[in-house]
């Protein structure tokens, strides 16, 4: 076969150029670090490193996302920390007062004491991240905690124990079943009351649950006579008289056995609802037709028509008596938060403020609402005013009771919101532990598909530099002589 110069000089350059490619390529590796730098150059490996890259955004966003909500979780702990160590001193405070015979100067002075760290207390409620208050839930550029400038005239209860609880109880019947449940209305972890001062001017406490109203010493006392004499719960014999607090949704009120001899032959005059979810629903209507009248739903003032009672007075079925509402004069904190979440997601897929909140609010810190269906966000902060106010007035004998009794559930209210905290922080560093091994799985990913090895890339080059320097030297033996050379 005939080899002419010109297929000699079309396969040289060829070869030539050739190698120029691929001095500029092992050039651009070495510079770019990076064996892919676009798709021709390898597209099945080049569909891989997309795929290997996105996913290590996508990581270092949720691992961004979760180390932002740990310090946000930190800082929220560090506030709630100081809040119970406040707590700490209320709660010591009030039963060294409750359990020794100080002077009502005495009480008084400690009263201011407790007012000021309450006042403390609200403060480390408003911290702030930057410009973001931490328990304000999702309206978090708002101040969220407020103290009243001056003192309120608020409704009073009566906090039951756990053996008043217990007697106090009633049965009713849910979806067919026989439930006993505790006595007075249940607020958060309590069980409570309403306090009323009768026309006879003594006190008495009205359960909303069912109606009835006791007299006080009934409830602190003479139940104990009775359980001495074999009854295990409270009868309508005990009462002294039931008020119709009207629900608005077609359940009847919680009924009791008549006496105690019905009460010892079984007929528990249980009322029946259809389902858990209407009994609850008792406690709701109540407040919106009875409670919500004489006391305002933000702060539990007394209204207008509960200060009428004092002239014209609540009657009762059963008895010829009269009843006011008695209050109390103190100082109270106002909520302007929400109760939603903030969520910092950690983890692929939809969002859920159960796994992904990093925030704690005011209903979660200092409980959702109170007997008066007020104080949202605000109900053990407003609680722990009372009892300062009973202690300024030098109420011993209430304190001893429902003084040290709504101290401790406030603290118990906190104590749950800061487990709630620390299980989501747990989480969340455990998130941030499992990303950062993903973290390294994916960048092994992206390296082994798109990574250059320096050394070889540097030989490779070096070899091509070789022999690209051999072919020009070599190109005067291949490509034939001009006339030019000729004539020189």
């Amino acid at each position: 076969m005939r080899v002419s110069s010109t297929m000699m000089i079309q396969n040289y350059m060829n070869a030539v150029n050739g190698n120029y490619d691929t001095q500029a390529k092992l050039v651009e590796e070495n510079t770019t670090q990076q064996r892919l730098n676009r798709p021709s150059d390898d597209p099945v490996g080049y569909a891989r490193y997309l795929a290997y890259t996105n996913s290590d955004v996508a990581n270092q966003q949720y691992m961004e996302n979760a180390q932002n909500g740990i310090s946000w979780m930190k800082s929220s702990n560090d506030a709630l920390t100081n809040i119970k160590n406040q707590y700490d001193t209320f709660i010591e405070q009030v039963n060294q007062a409750a359990n020794t015979q100080n002077q009502t100067v005495d009480n008084s002075a400690t009263a201011k004491q407790l007012l000021a760290l309450l006042q403390e207390t609200v403060s480390q409620a408003n911290t702030q991240v930057g410009d973001r208050y931490l328990f304000a839930g999702q309206k978090d550029k708002t101040q969220p905690f407020t103290m009243s400038d001056g003192k309120i005239e608020r409704g009073l209860s009566k906090t039951l124990d756990d053996a008043q609880s217990d007697f106090f109880g009633k049965t009713v019947d849910i979806n067919g079943v026989a439930t006993k449940v505790k006595g007075g209305t249940q607020v958060g972890n309590l069980n409570q009351m309403l306090s009323l001062k009768g026309s006879d001017g003594a006190e008495y406490y009205l359960d909303p649950s069912t109606g009835y109203i006791f007299s006080q010493d009934f409830v602190q006392n003479g139940y104990k006579e009775k359980i001495n004499l074999g009854q295990t719960s409270v009868t309508a014999a005990d009462a002294v008289g039931r008020v119709d607090l009207k629900p608005d949704n077609g359940s009847p009120l919680a009924g009791l056995p008549a006496n105690a001899g019905d009460l010892a032959a079984g007929n528990l005059n249980a009322s029946s609802y259809a389902s858990e979810t209407n009994y609850n629903n008792l406690t709701t209507s109540v407040r919106k037709n009875f409670i919500n009248k004489y006391f305002d739903t933000n702060n539990g003032a007394i209204t207008a028509d509960g200060k009428a009672l004092d002239t014209a007075g609540l009657s009762a079925v059963g008895t010829d008596k009269t009843f006011s509402f008695n209050t109390i004069q103190q100082y109270t904190v106002t909520y302007n938060g929400d109760d939603n979440k903030i969520s910092m997601v950690k983890l692929s897929g939809g969002v859920d403020t159960t796994r992904d909140s990093v925030n704690v609010t005011g209903s979660d810190v200092f409980g959702d609402s109170d007997i008066f269906g007020a104080s949202h966000g605000t109900a053990a902060l407003n609680d722990m005013l009372t009892v300062v106010a009973e202690m300024d007035g030098g109420n011993q004998k209430w304190l001893s009771s429902d003084g040290v009794t709504l101290a401790n559930n406030a603290a118990g209210v906190l104590q749950q919101s800061q487990t709630a905290l620390a299980s989501r922080q747990g989480a969340y560093s455990n998130a941030v532990d499992t990303m950062e091994n993903q973290n390294i799985v994916i960048k092994d990913n992206i390296n082994n598909v798109n990574g250059v090895n320096t050394a070889a890339v540097m030989t490779k080059l070096i070899t091509a530099q070789t022999i690209y320097n051999i072919s020009i030297a070599m190109g005067k033996n291949v490509l034939p002589k001009s006339i030019a050379d000729y004539l020189s």
